[in-house]
C-alpha cells in the first residue's frame, strides 16, 4: 500500500468511526427517550418495557439469588416485590444530588422534564429499577413508579437517612477533591486524610460501598489495584511509585474549602500561568476562550501525568501552527511557567516552584535545544537534576 492509498484508508477509517459514533448516540437516544410515558406510571409498566437483558441488570444490581433462570414475566413479578423493598438500602448509598433527584421526582408527581441528562447517570438509575426514562408530553423525562412516590417522600424527613446522605456527600466530595490534586491514593491514605478534614467516623466497608455507587454515577474517579484515582490519571501505578519515592514529603495541606471546590464538576485550577497561556493563544490564534481553555487544560493534564516539556509543546504544536522561532520560544517560556506552577500528582499536590522554595534551592537553568525544523524550545538536559525536586536525573524522572 503506497502513501496515497494509506491516507485514503485512514480517511475512510475516520469516517467509519464517526458514523459508528453517531449511530451509537442515535441508538442511545431511542433506548432512553424512545418510549412514550403516561402518568401515573406503574412499576409493572416500567419493568414490562425492558428487555430480559435489562431486567437481568436490575436483578444483578439487587443481588438476587436463584432467579437467573426465570422467564421475563416471572422475573418481573419478583422484581415488583423486591424493588420497593430495596429503596431504603439504596438511599443509604446516595449523596445529596441523587437523593434530591428522587425527592424532586416524587414531589413533582412522579416525573421531571430534562433537556439533557448524561447517559451514564441514566444507566445508573435504570439499573436500580427505581427510575425510568422516556418521553412525556413530547419532552424527555425521568419518571418514578407511582408505588414508590410515598415511600420516597417519607424518607425525605428520615433523620438517619439524611445524616447518612450528608456524610456520604462529604466523603465523595472530599475524595474527589483529594484525587484532583494528588492523583492516586490508597484506602489507608484516604482514611487518614478524611480524618483530618471531617469529624465523621470512618467505616471502611461503608465507605467502599458509597464510593462504588458514586463512581458508577459520577464517573469522576476510578478504582484499580493501586487505589482510587482521578479520571485523568493515565498510570495509577506510576503515581503511587512517585509518592513512595517522596515518603518524607507530606501531602500538600490544602484547606477544606479548596478540596471541596476541586470536587465540583469540570473544576480547573486556573493559576496565573494558566491564564497567561490562554490569553497568549487567544491573542495570536483565532480560538474562542473556551477552545483555548480546553487546550491549556489538556496541557495541564499532560504535565500532571509526567509528560516532559517537549511533549507538552508537541501537544500545542499539534493544534496550533508555530510560524516563527519567536513564537516557539514564547510558547516555551509560557509552558515552563505553567510546568513550574502546576500542582502535580507526582509531587503530592505541590508545584515544582513550591518545592524549590521549600528546599531553598533554585531550579536548574533550562538550556536551549531544538524542536522540529530547527525551532528553539526550552528543555531540561537528560542528565541534569529533575526540576520536580525528586533528586533523580531528569531522564529517570519526568523526562521518561
Amino acid at each position: 500500500m503506497n502513501e496515497k492509498e494509506l491516507k485514503e484508508a485512514f480517511k475512510n477509517l475516520q469516517v467509519g468511526l464517526e458514523k459508528m459514533k453517531v449511530d451509537q448516540l442515535k441508538n442511545q437516544e431511542r433506548r432512553y427517550w424512545g418510549k412514550t410515558i403516561t402518568i401515573p406510571f406503574t412499576l409493572h409498566e416500567g419493568l414490562a418495557g425492558y428487555t430480559k437483558y435489562e431486567l437481568d441488570d436490575i436483578r444483578r444490581y439487587l443481588d438476587l439469588k436463584g432467579v437467573s433462570s426465570l422467564k421475563k414475566a416471572e422475573l418481573i413479578a419478583v422484581l415488583e416485590e423486591e424493588i420497593p423493598e430495596s429503596l431504603g438500602k439504596f438511599c443509604l448509598q446516595l449523596d445529596e444530588e441523587r437523593f434530591n433527584l428522587l425527592i424532586n421526582l416524587a414531589k413533582n408527581g412522579g416525573y421531571m422534564h430534562v433537556a439533557d441528562y448524561e447517559f451514564h447517570k441514566i444507566n445508573y438509575f435504570r439499573a436500580s429499577g427505581l427510575v425510568y426514562s422516556g418521553t412525556y408530553n413530547g419532552e424527555k423525562a425521568l419518571v418514578i413508579p407511582n408505588e414508590l412516590m410515598e415511600p420516597i417522600l417519607s424518607l425525605a424527613n428520615h433523620l438517619n437517612i439524611r445524616s447518612v446522605i450528608k456524610r456520604n456527600t462529604e466523603w465523595i466530595k472530599l475524595t474527589t477533591g483529594f484525587l484532583y490534586y494528588y492523583g492516586t491514593l490508597g484506602l489507608i491514605q484516604i482514611e487518614e486524610l478524611l480524618k483530618t478534614y471531617t469529624k465523621e467516623p470512618f467505616v471502611l466497608h461503608e465507605y467502599i460501598m458509597v464510593m462504588h455507587e458514586a463512581i458508577s454515577y459520577h464517573k469522576d474517579v476510578y478504582v484499580d489495584a493501586h487505589g482510587y484515582s482521578h479520571r485523568d490519571v493515565d498510570d495509577s501505578e506510576t503515581v503511587k511509585k512517585e509518592h513512595r519515592m517522596r515518603k518524607s514529603l507530606s501531602f500538600y495541606p490544602f484547606k477544606k474549602n479548596q478540596i471541596l471546590k476541586a470536587s465540583e464538576a469540570n473544576f480547573v485550577d486556573r493559576n496565573e500561568s494558566y491564564i497567561e497561556l490562554v490569553n497568549f493563544i487567544r491573542k495570536n490564534y483565532e480560538l474562542s476562550r473556551e477552545e483555548a481553555d480546553i487546550l491549556v487544560e489538556d496541557c495541564v493534564t499532560s504535565i500532571r501525568n509526567g509528560d516532559s516539556l517537549n511533549e507538552v509543546l508537541e501537544l500545542l504544536g499539534s493544534e496550533l501552527e508555530f510560524d516563527s522561532m519567536e513564537t516557539v520560544q514564547a510558547f516555551a517560556d509560557l509552558v515552563v511557567s505553567l510546568v513550574n506552577n502546576t500542582r502535580e500528582w507526582f509531587l503530592k499536590g505541590y508545584t515544582p516552584t513550591e518545592l524549590s522554595d521549600r528546599k531553598k534551592s533554585a531550579l536548574q537553568p533550562l538550556p536551549e535545544t531544538k524542536l522540529r525544523e530547527g525551532k528553539k524550545v526550552v528543555k531540561v538536559g537528560r542528565n541534569e537534576p529533575c526540576p520536580c525536586g525528586s533528586g533523580k536525573k531528569y531522564k529517570k524522572c519526568c523526562g521518561r
